[in-house]
């Protein structure tokens, strides 16, 4: 892979992502590193590699230069093969508990077998227990004489205080679109890869800040000779540039388009609307002003992102960023994972589009009434103007709810429930086991014979997709009431089965006695037909 093979090997030859590459050195020069360091930062940015340089440094044979290891020694060609005894990893993912620590804390006391230190790094720290973090703590303020500790973590709200005051932090940050431009151009003159500059950019800004991530990416294009474009349709800022753009203009239809192309694609959900949150986060910093400290993309990109800020209003951003974090928490909770997000973003266009934009329905059809003039009082007033003229709407349609009749609710009834069957099979058991016997304003109401079906297609996971259904099937969004019945569930009776239950009519049963004493081994009397 390409993210091993080219490691950097010294602290010089490491993109400066944090603190340490500089720090370290001085500190290897000088003699004066200590026993625990706690690196924390996003996945991808250098955090093992910086602990492997430290490692090595600390065991190298000869003289550092400017703190650099020599690469030549015994012990730095092990540490690069990965096969010295005294640089442990551990992954702190799978090795957890209070077991482990002590198991570690055991063989700490060993002194060193090849070089002068023994390093330990501990992958993924916050993963610890509570007691085994306990327990590692006399182990950190203490340790045996030439034991170093590096623990890493992307999460550090997760590790103790406790701890963090016994370990030197240090900060890694995600790497810059031009500093990953820089090690994948290293890359592409070493592998003799023909690839453009520009293709170099929309790999570095899809793996968003991560060195490991972007290297993977371009060795998939180069040896599985992928389309950089069809690879990069779902993470590259462009798709989330035109999802923007497509809420700007009130566009429904574009917008739940992307969203669903997205999910057949495979792509986990819940972090591609994270990854949008984040750009939209950019978005408002660059609309607040904030331009330099909001995102790090091609300054072609950035002319894009400039003129996408330009388009809308400050409040609407906020409101419409507000409304995708809720569809975001709700996301792994859903039945239907992209449901809440498709509401989202039709309660987002519903509301009106950025006032700098003309006025469009939902559903993207443009009305011809004219671009709102950039005044605050004007603003609002339009504002206004759109959120009546929705709700009246709103209103209309729900007037006209009740209008379906009855006898249509029966006669597509049993499609209604045929079209459930592709949403939840548990939903469609409670339908067949149910009976519609009217329509009350905008429910209808279901007789059930049990409260636990009314209880359970009365529950708000299961409103919403009747409401969704009875729109597909119905043309109308219905709520369902139920009512239980006075009468008791019809028995459906099996072969051989003869209606009420008596000792006189239950259909006799033919025993094999020979086979029945064979099993109980002789020892169980048994009166029947022989």
């Amino acid at each position: 892979m390409f993210y091993t093979k080219y490691r950097p090997q010294k602290f010089s030859e490491a993109i400066k992502t944090s603190e340490a590459v500089d720090s370290l050195p001085k500190q290897l020069k000088g003699g004066k590193t200590v026993h625990a360091y706690l690196f924390i930062g996003p996945r991808g940015t250098g955090k093992t590699t910086v602990a492997r340089l430290l490692a090595k440094a600390l065991n190298c044979t000869k003289s550092l230069k400017n703190g650099d290891p020599c690469n030549k020694c015994k012990n730095c060609v092990s540490v690069n093969q990965a096969n010295f005894t005294d640089l442990i990893e551990i992954d702190a993912a799978s090795n957890r508990g209070i077991d482990d620590v002590r198991d570690l804390k055991d063989k700490i006391r060993l002194a060193p077998s090849m070089g002068k230190h023994k390093i330990y790094i501990i992958d993924e720290v916050h993963m610890l227990t509570t007691e085994a973090f306990n327990a590692l703590l006399k182990t950190l303020e203490e340790p045996p004489q030439n034991v170093t500790f590096i623990l890493c973590t992307t999460e550090d709200h997760k590790v103790p205080a406790t701890i963090k005051s016994r370990c030197q932090i240090f900060r890694f940050k995600r790497a810059t679109v031009k500093q990953i431009v820089l090690k994948l151009k290293k890359i592409v003159k070493e592998e003799e890869i023909k690839i453009k500059d520009k293709d170099l950019s929309k790999i570095a800004e899809a793996s968003l800040g991560g060195f490991r991530d972007a290297e993977t990416l371009l060795q998939q294009v180069f040896e599985g000779e992928v389309d950089i474009d069809s690879l990069l349709s779902v993470s590259s800022k462009e798709k989330y540039i035109e999802c923007l753009d497509n809420l700007f203009e009130c566009n429904a239809r574009g917008a739940l388009s992307i969203v669903e192309s997205v999910f057949e694609e495979g792509v986990d959900l819940y972090i591609w609307i994270g990854e949008l949150l984040k750009y939209m986060r950019g978005v408002l910093f660059i609309k607040s002003g904030a331009k330099g400290e909001a995102m790090d993309v091609t300054e072609d990109l950035m002319k894009t992102i400039e003129e996408q800020a330009q388009k809308v209003e400050l409040r609407w951003l906020i409101s419409s960023i507000n409304l995708l974090i809720d569809a975001h928490q709700k996301i792994k909770n859903s039945f239907i994972p992209q449901l809440p997000v498709e509401l989202a973003i039709v309660e987002i266009c519903s509301h009106g589009c950025s006032p700098s934009q003309p006025i469009s329905d939902p559903f993207g059809n443009e009305s011809p009434s004219s671009p709102v003039v950039g005044t605050t009082t004007q603003v609002v007033k339009k504002t206004i103007m759109v959120v009546e003229k929705r709700s009246s709407g709103k209103a209309k349609k729900a007037s006209s709810k009740s209008k379906v009749e009855f006898s249509t609710i029966k006669k597509k009834w049993k499609k209604f429930i045929e079209q459930s069957n592709g949403l939840n099979h548990s939903l469609t058991a409670l339908l067949r086991s149910s009976t519609p016997v009217n329509v009350e304003e905008n429910f209808i109401v279901l007789e059930v014979f049990y409260p636990f079906h009314k209880e359970r297609l009365e529950s708000p996971r299961h409103r919403q997709l009747l409401e969704d259904l009875s729109q597909m099937v119905y043309g109308s969004s219905f709520g369902v009431r139920c009512v239980l019945s006075d009468k008791k569930p019809p028995k459906r009776l099996g072969k051989g089965e003869s209606g009420i239950l008596t000792d006189l009519n239950v259909a006799p049963v033919s025993i094999d006695r020979e086979a029945v004493l064979e099993a109980f081994d002789g020892g169980l009397p048994i009166v029947g037909k022989s």
